[in-house]
């Protein structure tokens, strides 16, 4: 297998589309040396079907996983079919007496339903159902990102909107980078049911340095599928990115703008979570929208950032909560993007785990990455540039109970019994 001289397409995908749509294909597409199946489309697409329930839902996602899924190498094929399989997890036994909330959670571009896994679990505690959803094109090959579409990833949402309302008292959506975004879109547009409250993770409001090029992906990509494609290394999230990824991105980008900073009435209650150091989200425009367009009192926002550093006076705000990113006793120098919805002890990413350690490094070879020692390898953002210290992706959130105790506590107070 080709070894990358740097992190993967993953993380990197904002930098190598824009840098790609500007040339118009003056990169090289380069295909590496693993399965070709990986990317190219399957016969099928997971459209917006109708379903009569979640249960006939998940068994139709689970007979088209099984059925399309390419496997990357180094785990079993049945478990990834299970990790990428969308699942509903109710309110735990001790919460049958409490008016019934659930909470649609949409996951981001490349991405899976197992970004939840650890929130649902830590919401089902406290009393609140979570529902995923798998988003056209993801959770088989990166090859399925060619035909997928915009349009279905809304469809797909509502379908699961409306199914969900029929089973709760109270009705939240919520998503994470992408997924953000299109929780957004559905909260402000009108649509019905109406929601209670929106969660948003790392929500793909606006990119960093990218929203200008994004339209011209659909012209890129009448000459390539790929950005480029890169080995598969992550059972759970694709590495490689396609143009149409970019073409659609930009669809729901800019409809969720256009809802943000339209005059209109009270917005739903938002909980926001962001990283100082997202290499992906403008973090910018994240603060600023929250704070002129989300005036509910109960909205609250999350940022994980470097408290050795001010925070700029002119985002300041009550609603807002920082805490601390750089954690040099865990040799973590920042958050990453992809860190913030997982918990330490997840069984892919967390302490230890198989995808903890050199799945992204910065500016490493994989290699090069694998031999140092634990001590000399340090966890942050992608980034381009050198780092002080020898840096891999960080892969998990080390405050994540806090994380999804404030969550809680917000649903909480949306919804008086």
């Amino acid at each position: 297998m080709a070894q990358t001289t740097g992190p993967s397409i993953c993380s990197s995908w904002t930098g190598s589309i824009g840098i790609f749509l500007i040339l118009l294909l003056g990169i090289a597409i380069t295909a590496c040396a693993q399965n070709p199946a990986l990317y190219s489309p399957g016969d099928d697409q997971l459209d917006a079907e109708p379903f009569s329930d979640f249960a006939d839902y998940q068994n139709r996602a689970r007979a088209y996983l099984e059925a399309n899924l390419t496997p990357v190498e180094g785990f079993p094929r049945s478990d990834q079919v299970d990790w990428n399989l969308p699942f509903s997890l109710p309110p735990a036994d001790h919460c049958a007496e409490a008016p019934e909330t659930g909470l649609l959670l949409i996951h981001g571009l490349s991405d899976s339903p197992f970004v939840f896994r650890d929130l649902a679990r830590a919401l089902s505690v406290r009393c609140i159902g979570v529902r995923t959803l798998l988003l056209q094109g993801h959770g088989t090959r990166p090859g399925d990102m060619v035909k997928a579409s915009a349009d279905v990833w809304r469809e797909q949402v509502r379908q699961q909107m409306a199914d969900l309302a029929r089973e709760v008292d109270h009705l939240f959506i919520g998503g994470f980078s992408l997924g953000g975004a299109l929780a957004t879109e559905y909260a402000l547009s009108g649509q019905q049911p109406q929601v209670d409250g929106i969660i948003a993770l790392a929500p793909a409001w606006r990119l960093n340095g990218l929203d200008n090029y994004l339209w011209l992906a659909g012209i890129a990509d009448l000459f390539a599928d790929f950005v480029e494609e890169e080995p598969e290394l992550n059972p759970v999230k694709y590495e490689s990115v396609t143009l149409n990824a970019g073409s659609q991105l930009a669809d729901v980008l800019g409809q969720t703008q256009r809802l943000l900073e339209q005059p209109a009435a009270p917005l739903p209650p938002l909980f926001l979570v962001a990283t100082e150091a997202d290499s992906v989200i403008d973090l910018g425009y994240l603060v600023q929208t929250f704070r002129q367009r989300f005036r509910h009192p109960d909205n609250r926002m999350l940022v994980f950032r470097d408290l050795r550093k001010p925070w700029p006076d002119n985002w300041a705000d009550p609603r807002i909560q920082s805490l601390d990113s750089y954690l040099p006793e865990e040799n973590i120098l920042e958050f990453s993007h992809q860190a913030l919805a997982i918990a330490p002890d997840n069984e892919l990413y967390g302490r230890g785990a198989p995808l903890q350690r050199c799945l992204e490094p910065n500016n490493l070879t994989l290699a090069e990455c694998r031999k140092l020692p634990a001590g000399q390898l340090w966890f942050s953002a992608w980034h381009d540039d050198p780092r002080p210290v020898p840096t891999s992706r960080l892969t998990y959130n080390p405050w994540f109970d806090v994380l999804s105790g404030h969550m809680a506590a917000f649903i909480r107070r949306q919804t008086p019994h």
